[in-house]
């Protein structure tokens, strides 16, 4: 039996075969969009958005020929399961370029919640071990949550970002 407008037969109607492909179509390019949403930047917007833009290709290149100069090794470690309104430690490790814990140095935690930027915070790490800082913080909205650690040493400074999960009691 041949695809047919006049055809009984469900799959052999153009009409029901393209309402079939255009709703494959919809839901392929959601997938699309809602993985490009959940993997790239968060879109949060900066209080000085205007200043940081007029000169974001020379702040971008030097942060890496800092980048590439310093060659830190920087590891956020959460714990694997993060519940709202528990206190949770974040950890930050930090090693020069030989591997050697960074010593005189200080890390700051930025806490951003995509979805409401008055939950935001910034929290100052402290020296837990050489070259480890910690922050006991307390997250007071489930869902995502971006984190963006910096560390710093004199004017050098370096920034690792990693996304997390909060849950419900």
């Amino acid at each position: 039996m041949a695809i047919s407008q006049s055809s009984n037969v469900a799959f052999r109607n153009p009409w029901v075969l393209a309402a079939i492909g255009f709703i494959l179509v919809v839901v392929t390019v959601n997938i699309i969009f809602i993985t490009s949403a959940i993997s790239t930047n968060p879109g949060l917007v900066d209080k000085n958005y205007y200043e940081k833009g007029r000169n974001f290709e020379d702040s971008v290149q030097q942060r890496r020929d800092m980048v590439n100069r310093l060659n830190w090794d920087m590891r956020i470690q959460t714990p694997d399961e993060i519940v709202m309104h528990r206190p949770t430690t974040i950890y930050l490790n930090v090693a020069d370029r030989s591997g050697l814990p960074l010593q005189e140095a200080r890390a700051q935690l930025h806490a951003y919640r995509p979805s409401d930027a008055n939950a935001d915070f910034i929290v100052e790490m402290s020296p837990y071990a050489p070259g480890i800082f910690s922050a006991e913080v307390v997250f007071g909205l489930q869902g995502i949550w971006d984190l963006k650690v910096a560390a710093y040493q004199g004017e050098d400074n370096i920034e690792n970002r990693r996304r997390i999960s909060v849950l419900t009691n």
